[in-house]
C-alpha cells in the first residue's frame, strides 16, 4: 500500500530510532496476550516498557505487509499515537 509523505516519513523515523525489531518473533508475539493487552487496555499502554513498545510498533508495521491497512487501522484508531505519546513519556529527562 502505497502511503502519505507523513505516515513514510512516519515508518523512517521509527526504523532510525530502533523502534521496529527484527530480534522477535512479531507474528507469534502479536496473538500473546500480552500484545492483545497493549493494544485493548490503554492503562496497560501507558505503563509500557520501552521494549514492548518497540514489540507492539513492530508488529503494528510487519502485518501491514500481510494483511493489506492494518497500519492505516492502527492509525486511525489512535493507537499508533497512544505508543508515540508513551515513548515520549519514557524518552522525557
Amino acid at each position: 500500500m502505497a502511503y502519505s509523505g507523513a505516515v513514510n516519513e512516519f515508518l523512517v523515523a521509527a526504523e532510525k530510532n530502533g523502534w521496529v525489531l527484527s530480534d522477535f518473533n512479531w507474528p507469534k508475539w502479536a496473538q500473546s496476550a500480552e500484545a492483545k493487552r497493549l493494544r485493548d487496555d490503554e492503562s496497560a499502554l501507558a505503563l509500557a516498557s520501552e521494549r514492548q513498545l518497540a514489540r507492539l510498533l513492530t508488529a503494528e508495521i510487519r502485518q501491514d505487509r500481510f494483511m493489506e491497512g492494518a497500519l492505516l487501522r492502527a492509525f486511525e484508531s489512535g493507537l499508533i499515537a497512544r505508543i508515540l505519546r508513551r515513548f515520549a513519556a519514557l524518552l522525557k529527562p
